[in-house]
C-alpha cells in the first residue's frame, strides 16, 4: 500500500480539529462526519495498493521508407499481428511508422491492428523521431519496450541521442533488422555540373559511377527527351568518372539524366539513374498556352516585340524545372480540365513565390464556364466568379445522384476515400444555389436511396450534413435506377431550369436499362443531364457515361483524379445556373489603371464581341470596364505574392473577339498587357551577387556584397523563399531570412529531400526579386550507395548500438518481448472508491440530520437478542429499607423511617427503579409510532 500524494494528509489535521471544536449532536453524526473527512483525505493523498506485474506497453516502430524491401508493409502487418496474438489481457500494443515524417498508426490498446493508413513520405528515414514518438506512448513509470522493424539507415535526428532518454526510463529498444541485399549494387554515386551557365556556354557534366566489381557497363545521358551521349565503358571496382560535354541553349533550365546499367542483376536499380539541373541565365520568354495548335494572339504578341513560345496546354509539363524557363504564362481560353488541379496548384505557387506572371484571357472555355471557379488559380486572380443572384435570370432545380458503390471506399489520399470527395462535390453544388433554387440528392448502388428530398434551398447546414455522411456500401451503381429516381423527383420542380448530375465510376457503371428512351423523355420535359465519371476514358463503362451525357444534353467530365471532383461539380453547376459568357457585342472604356499598366493610353473605340462576366476584387486595379448594365471588369490586374496576375475577360482570338480584333492598336494592346505580366528582366543592384551550390543534400544560397561598399545596399533583411514540388504532389513554400556568415556574405541553407525540385527566390527590400535556377538531388537519399570503405551493414550496426545502450536485444522470436517486460509494481488506485464512500457517508449524514431515518432503520433491523441493555445494581443504605412491593405507576410506596443506629446491610438488586421506568416510557413511544 502506498500514498501517491502524501502531502494531502496534512489537510486532515485542521479538519479533525474543527470537528472536535464544533462537534455535531449525536455520536452517529460525528462518526459519519469523521468518516467523510478521512475517506476524502485518503483519496486526495492517492492511497493505492501495489502489486508486482509484468503487464505493460510494447510500441512497434516500423520503417516505411524506400530503402526497405518490397512488400515491407505487409510483412510488418503480419509481425504486428503475431505480437498481438501473444499479448496478455492487461498488455497494450501501439504502432508508430516513420519515413520523412512520423505517424502514430495506432495508440496503445488491445485491439487488433488494422493496417497502415498514414502518409509519411518514403524519401526519408526519420528513425530518431520515430523512437521519440514511441517513448511518448509508454506511460510514465510503467513497464514498456520498443521494437524497431527497420534496416537501420536513418536521416534527420540521430537516434543515438534518444538512447539515453530510453535508458533513463528503463525502456529497452529491441530490433529486427530487415534490409535489401546490397551486394553487387552498381550506382551513380553523384553527378557534378554547374548550377548556372550563360546561353551558348559550353560546360562539363561529370558522373561518378560506383561499381562493386570490374565490369563493362552501358551508359546514356539525356537532356530532356534528347539523348546527347551513350555507349559502353569499362569500369573498375570502386569509383569511376564519366565526363560529358554540352552547350547551354536558350535561358531557362536544362534537365539532365545519367543512366547506367550492367548485365548482372542489380539489387538496387533505383540508384542507376541520377538527374541534375543546369540553369541558363538570361531573359526568359513568355509561355503561351493555346486552345488549338495555332493562335492569332501569338502572332500579335511577337509582332509587339515579345519573345513567345506557344504550345497546346495539354502538351506542357507543369513542373518547376519547366516553368522556371519562362517569365510568364498566358492561358488563352484554355479549360481548367486540360491543366488539372495539381498543375494549377503548381502554377499558382510558382507565380506567388518566384515573382513570375500569369495572364488569363476570356472565352467560353475560360473563367467560370471553363472550370476555374473554386480552382487553385481563382484565389490569385484579380476577379471573382461567384454566382450573384441579382444576375441570375431563372431559378434552378438540380438533383444529384451519387455513386456509393464499393469502389468509392478506395483511398484518395489525405486520409480520405473517393466517397468523401464525391460528397464534397455534391455539397459544393448545394452551396452555389440560392434560396429560390431547388435541390435534391440520391445515393445510388443497386437502388436509389433518397438523401435530400427536392425542395427550396433553405436549411443548407442540415442538408450538407446529410450529404457528407454518405458512405460506400458495396456493389455497383445501377444507372437506370439513378436516372429514373432523379427524373421522377425533378419532374415536380417549379424552377425554370431543371438539371440532373450523375456521378458514377467509369469502370463500374452497371445496368443502364432502357436509358435511351428515358433520356429522350427527359429532354422533351426540358431536363438536362450531365455526367461526372471517375476513371479514364478507356475504362469499360466510359463510353456509356459519355452517351448518357450526350443524349441528356449536358456535359461529360471524366477524371482519374478524385481531388478534381469538387471542382467539376462546381463547374457544371456554374454553367447551368448562369451563362456567364455574354455573347452580345459591348463597348468598353479604358481607365487610368490601363495607362499606368501599359505606359500609354488606348482609344478602345471598337466593341468586343463578348466577355466573361466577373467581378473586381477590392484590392485589384481596374484597367478596362464594360459600358453595359453590369459595368464589369474587362482588364484587371494585381500583385499575387511576388508575382503579377492580369485578367482579360474578353476573347483574344476567335468568334467573339469582335470589331476590336481589327483595330490597328489591337496588337500593341495585347503586347502591353503581356509585357506588364512578364515584368522587367534584370539583375540585382551593382555590388550584389547571388550564388547557390548543392553539396551533401543541402543547397547553400549566398548573397555576396561589395567589400568596399560605403553602406548596406538594403534597408531590411533579405528573405529566401523556396518553392518545393514533387511529381504528383501539391507544392509547398518555405521562407527563411538570410543570415550574416561574414562581413560581406549572407547565407541560407535549404535541405533537399527525395525526388523534389526546389526553386529559390531571393527577395531584397527595394529591389526586384531574383529567381535562382531550380536544383534537385540525383535520386532519393534512401537509395544512396554505401560510401567506399564503409560497411554495407552500417544500418545493423546502428540498431545494435541502440539496443546495447538501452538493454535491448535483436528479436528473432517476437512473442518473447512480452515476457521480457520489466517486473514492476503495479498500482491499483483506491481513490475512486474512497471518494464514492465519502459521498455515501455525507449523504447518510444529511439524511440522518433531516429525518433521523438512519437511527430508526438501524434499530429496526437489529435483532432484539443483540440489543445492549444497561442494568445497574443499586446499593441501598442500611438506614433505607428495601421496598416491600415493586414501584408501580398507580400508587407510590410509603416512606419507611430508618432507625437512628442503622446497620450495614448487604447490597441487594433493586426490582425496579428510574432506569426501568424510563426504558418503559421509551418502548411505549416506539410502539405508538
Amino acid at each position: 500500500m502506498t500514498l501517491l500524494e502524501p502531502l494531502w494528509l496534512l489537510l486532515a489535521v485542521p479538519l479533525l480539529a474543527a470537528l472536535l471544536r464544533y462537534p455535531l449532536p449525536g455520536r452517529l453524526l460525528n462518526a459519519l462526519r469523521v468518516a467523510t473527512v478521512l475517506f476524502t483525505v485518503f483519496a486526495l493523498a492517492g492511497l493505492a495498493l501495489r502489486f508486482p506485474s509484468r503487464a505493460g506497453t510494447v510500441v512497434v516502430v516500423t520503417d516505411r521508407s524506400r530503402s526497405m524491401p518490397a512488400g515491407s508493409d505487409a510483412d510488418h502487418k503480419e509481425l504486428i499481428d503475431l505480437l498481438h496474438s501473444a499479448m496478455g489481457s492487461s498488455d497494450r500494443l501501439a504502432v508508430v511508422s516513420f519515413g520523412e515524417t512520423v505517424a502514430v498508426e495506432r495508440a496503445p490498446g488491445g485491439d487488433k491492428f488494422s493496417g497502415f493508413t498514414h502518409e509519411i513520405g518514403a524519401d526519408g528515414s526519420n528513425l530518431g523521431e520515430g523512437i521519440d514518438a514511441a517513448l511518448s506512448l509508454v506511460p510514465k513509470d510503467a513497464p514498456g519496450r520498443i521494437l524497431v522493424l527497420s534496416d537501420g539507415r536513418w536521416t534527420g535526428r540521430d537516434p543515438a541521442a534518444l538512447a539515453g532518454l530510453a535508458a533513463d526510463r528503463r525502456i529497452a529498444v529491441d530490433y529486427r533488422h530487415r534490409s535489401r541485399p546490397t551486394a553487387g549494387d552498381l550506382a551513380v554515386a553523384r553527378v557534378d555540373a554547374p548550377t548556372a551557365v550563360a546561353p551558348g556556354e559550353g560546360f562539363l557534366i561529370t558522373a561518378w559511377v560506383q561499381s562493386p566489381v570490374e565490369d563493362t557497363i552501358r551508359f546514356e545521358v539525356t537532356r530532356g527527351d534528347k539523348v546527347i551521349a551513350s555507349g559502353e565503358q569499362r569500369v573498375t571496382a570502386g569509383l569511376n568518372r564519366l565526363t560529358f560535354r554540352d552547350r547551354a541553349a536558350e535561358p531557362g533550365s536544362q534537365n539532365y539524366r545519367v543512366r547506367v546499367r550492367t548485365a548482372a542483376d542489380d539489387p538496387v536499380p533505383e540508384n542507376n539513374t541520377a538527374r541534375v539541373l543546369v540553369g541558363v541565365n538570361g531573359p526568359r520568354p513568355i509561355l503561351h498556352l493555346t486552345p488549338t495548335a495555332s493562335s492569332g494572339l501569338t502572332a500579335l504578341l511577337k509582332g509587339g516585340g515579345l519573345d513567345v513560345r506557344a504550345m497546346p496546354a495539354d502538351r506542357f509539363n507543369f513542373t518547376l524545372e519547366e516553368l522556371s524557363g519562362y517569365s510568364a504564362v498566358i492561358l488563352e481560353n484554355v479549360p481548367a480540365e486540360k491543366i488539372g488541379t495539381r498543375n494549377m496548384e503548381t502554377l499558382a505557387s510558382w507565380v506567388r513565390a518566384s515573382g513570375s506572371g500569369l495572364m488569363v484571357t476570356g472565352g467560353k472555355q475560360s473563367y467560370g464556364p471553363g472550370g476555374y471557379y473554386k480552382s487553385p488559380l481563382e484565389p490569385i486572380m484579380p476577379v471573382s466568379m461567384e454566382l450573384r443572384q441579382e444576375h441570375r435570370k431563372l431559378a434552378l432545380a438540380i438533383v444529384v445522384a451519387l455513386d456509393r458503390s464499393g469502389s468509392m471506399a478506395l483511398p484518395a489520399g489525405g486520409g480520405r476515400v473517393k466517397m468523401d470527395l464525391a460528397n464534397l462535390g455534391a455539397a459544393q453544388v448545394l452551396d452555389m444555389l440560392g434560396p429560390l433554387d431547388e435541390f435534391g440528392c440520391f445515393a445510388v448502388d443497386t437502388s436509389a436511396h433518397e438523401i435530400a428530398e427536392l425542395g427550396l434551398v433553405k436549411d443548407k447546414d442540415r442538408i450538407r450534413d446529410k450529404i457528407l455522411r454518405i458512405q460506400s456500401s458495396g456493389g455497383g451503381i445501377y444507372v437506370d435506377e439513378a436516372l429514373t429516381a432523379s427524373a421522377d423527383m425533378i419532374r415536380h420542380a417549379k424552377a425554370g431550369t431543371k438539371h440532373i448530375v450523375l456521378f458514377a465510376d467509369a469502370a463500374d457503371a452497371e445496368q443502364p436499362g432502357n436509358y435511351k428512351e428515358l433520356l429522350a423523355n427527359t429532354r422533351k420535359a426540358g431536363i438536362t443531364v450531365s455526367v461526372i465519371g471517375l476513371g479514364k476514358n478507356t475504362d469499360k463503362d466510359a463510353a456509356l457515361l459519355e452517351d448518357v451525357a450526350k443524349r441528356g444534353g449536358g456535359r461529360i467530365f471524366i477524371t482519374d483524379s478524385p481531388e478534381e471532383l469538387p471542382r467539376l461539380f462546381a463547374q457544371d453547376t456554374f454553367v447551368v445556373a448562369r451563362n456567364s459568357f455574354l455573347e452580345d457585342p459591348v463597348r468598353v472604356q479604358a481607365t487610368a489603371g490601363l495607362t499606368a499598366l501599359a505606359g500609354r493610353s488606348f482609344a478602345l473605340d471598337r466593341s468586343i464581341g463578348g466577355y466573361n462576366l466577373c467581378y473586381l476584387r477590392p484590392e485589384a486595379t481596374l484597367g478596362v470596364v464594360s459600358r453595359d448594365e453590369y459595368k464589369a471588369p474587362v482588364v484587371a490586374s494585381w500583385q499575387a505574392g511576388s508575382g503579377r496576375v492580369l485578367c482579360y475577360t474578353g476573347e483574344a482570338d476567335g468568334k467573339f473577339a469582335g470589331a476590336f480584333a481589327k483595330s490597328p492598336e489591337t496588337g500593341e494592346f495585347y503586347a502591353s498587357l503581356a509585357r506588364w505580366t512578364a515584368g522587367q528582366s534584370g539583375s540585382l543592384a551593382e555590388g550584389i551577387a547571388v550564388t547557390q551550390e548543392v553539396r551533401n543534400g543541402v543547397n547553400r544560397i549566398q548573397l555576396h556584397l561589395d567589400p568596399e561598399r560605403k553602406a548596406e545596399p538594403f534597408a531590411g533583411v533579405p528573405q529566401l523563399r523556396t518553392l518545393r514540388a514533387r511529381p504528383g504532389e501539391a507544392p509547398r513554400t518555405e521562407t527563411v531570412p538570410l543570415v550574416w556568415a561574414g562581413p560581406d556574405t549572407l547565407v541560407a541553407d535549404v535541405s533537399l529531400e527525395g525526388e523534389e525540385t526546389a526553386l529559390s527566390t531571393v527577395s531584397i527590400p527595394g529591389q526586384k526579386a531574383q529567381s535562382l535556377p531550380p536544383v534537385c538531388l540525383p535520386f532519393s537519399p534512401e537509395y544512396a550507395p554505401a560510401p567506399l570503405g564503409a560497411s554495407d551493414d552500417r544500418g545493423r550496426a546502428t540498431l545494435e548500438r541502440l539496443a546495447r545502450s538501452t538493454g535491448g536485444v535483436e528479436r528473432i522470436d517476437l512473442s518473447g518481448v512480452w515476457k521480457d517486460l520489466p517486473r514492476r509494481p503495479r498500482s491499483f488506485p483506491l481513490a475512486p472508491w474512497f471518494l464514492l464512500t465519502a459521498v455515501v457517508c455525507l449523504l447518510l449524514e444529511v439524511l440522518e440530520r433531516r429525518t433521523g431515518l438512519v437511527t430508526s432503520a438501524t434499530a429496526a433491523i437489529r435483532p432484539k437478542s443483540f440489543r445492549f441493555r444497561f442494568k445497574r445494581k443499586v446499593v441501598i443504605p442500611a438506614h433505607v429499607a428495601a421496598p416491600s412491593e415493586p414501584v408501580t405507576t398507580k400508587k407510590a410506596a410509603a416512606p419507611v423511617a430508618a432507625p437512628e443506629q442503622p446497620k450495614v446491610a448487604a447490597p441487594t438488586e433493586a426490582k425496579g427503579g428510574l432506569l426501568d421506568a424510563m426504558r418503559q416510557v421509551r418502548d411505549r413511544k416506539r410502539g405508538d409510532g
